[in-house]
């Protein structure tokens, strides 16, 4: 740090609490940029988002009487994996299926880089897990499969 850094700092600190008073960052922002963080591995590839039945305005109006089903997919260049997120319970359930069919271990990760659930699915690439509650969440996949690298999905809110 010069003599230069020094001059600046409460200049910075007042801007600082100038704009957070004035114009603050809503949780959900600052939460979603630090999770975009955590995808460092440069030797997995990233499966992003390609279908979201959330942003279907049919699918938001609902049925009375019906738990709320979202269907999610996403794409990487060696699979695609399909979510349906049933988020009417208690706690949240995620059914999914990998395409093609792989024994993979999956990790369902929070935002804040810890692990929420550890799964396996079974040979037809199938698995069901229960979370504990919802928020923003991604999905880590293999690792040391044949065929290609891990695959990590982008981050969802549920």
């Amino acid at each position: 740090m010069g003599a230069h850094d020094d001059l600046e700092d409460p200049l910075v600190a007042e801007l600082r609490d100038l704009f957070a008073g004035a114009d603050p960052v809503p949780p959900l922002v600052i939460e979603i940029a630090k999770a975009s963080l955590g995808w460092r591995r440069l030797d997995a590839d990233l499966a992003e988002l390609l279908a979201d039945s959330v942003l279907d305005s049919e699918q938001l109006a609902g049925t009375r009487g019906s738990a709320p089903v979202r269907s999610v997919s996403f794409k990487s260049p060696s699979m695609t994996i399909d979510l349906d997120v049933h988020a009417g319970h208690e706690t949240p359930m995620l059914l999914g299926q990998i395409s093609p069919p792989s024994t993979l271990d999956i990790e369902v990760q929070a935002a804040d880089w810890t692990t929420v659930a550890s799964l396996r699915s079974d040979e037809l690439g199938r698995f069901r897990v229960s979370l504990a509650g919802g928020g923003t969440i991604r999905l880590l996949l293999g690792g040391e499969r044949a065929g290609g690298p891990a695959v990590h999905t982008s981050w969802i809110t549920i």
